[in-house]
């Protein structure tokens, strides 16, 4: 068999009807291409609404903020609501045996009810249901002075640098010194959000537990590189009194372990 003989056989009417119908192929293909398009666009636009509903963060809340979250997304982890996924001996070598100790005052129980709706955006991390109500969220700004006027050479109140001078967070006082990965969030160890969810940083063993008992979930930058360590989770807004108190504990458990073994941190 010819093969270009066969090859032409094929081509040729196939040129000759795309002559033929030049215009309406070509209008087809257009109007494909920007029917796509607009999806595209459309899309980009609801994500970036969505966002920046968010409201104010660490990052500008404007375009260049969202670009700049949306190209952290492929360097970041899905796997934000397992318990641990990561081998704790291998990181209790390298931060110390501090992270397979628990902090808590007790052992938690199972939160109540599913867990909140999250977007996955890396940044802000919010979450946009289930929040705290104004009063709860009065109650967890005054725990923080209480915190530190209760503890006042270990701990202060300052803006946060994390989420921007919007939000109060709490630091260890200075001149304490800082392990590595309290380092690296230069001894910021927790702060509140607008709707009530809370970024801190917990043992290994405390983060894991909290997690599988439903209160919460890592950042997904957590343990991606240097930026934050694997402990760094997000704590649910408290939706009553009893939450609230629970919520408390998790606070003092992340100033205990961000200050260390031997420091006794007073509850307010």
């Amino acid at each position: 068999m010819d093969l270009n003989k066969l090859t032409s056989q094929i081509t040729t009417p196939t040129l000759q009807l795309f002559q033929q119908h030049r215009t309406l192929i070509t209008t087809t293909a257009a109007v494909l291409a920007a029917g796509t398009g607009i999806k595209i666009l459309s899309h980009i636009i609801a994500d970036y609404n969505e966002w920046y509903a968010l409201g104010p963060n660490g990052l500008p809340l404007n375009v260049f903020g969202y670009l700049f979250q949306s190209a952290a997304q492929p360097f970041a982890r899905l796997d934000v609501r397992e318990p641990a996924p990561y081998d704790q001996d291998k990181l209790s070598k390298r931060y110390g045996p501090l992270v397979l100790r628990s902090f808590l005052i007790a052992p938690l129980k199972p939160r109540k009810g599913e867990r909140p709706r999250v977007p996955l955006f890396v940044g802000p991390h919010r979450q946009t249901t289930q929040g705290a109500t104004p009063a709860i969220r009065d109650k967890q700004e005054a725990f923080l002075h209480a915190l530190a006027a209760a503890n006042p050479s270990l701990i202060q109140v300052k803006p946060s640098n994390l989420e921007g001078p919007l939000f109060n967070s709490v630091w260890l006082a200075n001149g304490i010194p800082l392990r590595d990965d309290i380092k690296r969030l230069n001894g910021e160890f927790a702060h509140p959000h607008g709707e009530g969810s809370t970024h801190m940083v917990l043992s290994l063993v405390d983060a894991a537990a909290a997690i599988e008992n439903g209160w919460a979930e890592r950042h997904r930058m957590s343990g991606v590189g240097p930026i934050m360590p694997w402990g760094f989770v997000m704590i649910y807004a408290p939706r009553d009194a009893e939450e609230l108190n629970i919520w408390k504990e998790f606070m003092v458990a992340s100033a205990r372990y961000a200050l260390g073994d031997e420091t006794k941190v007073v509850m307010p």
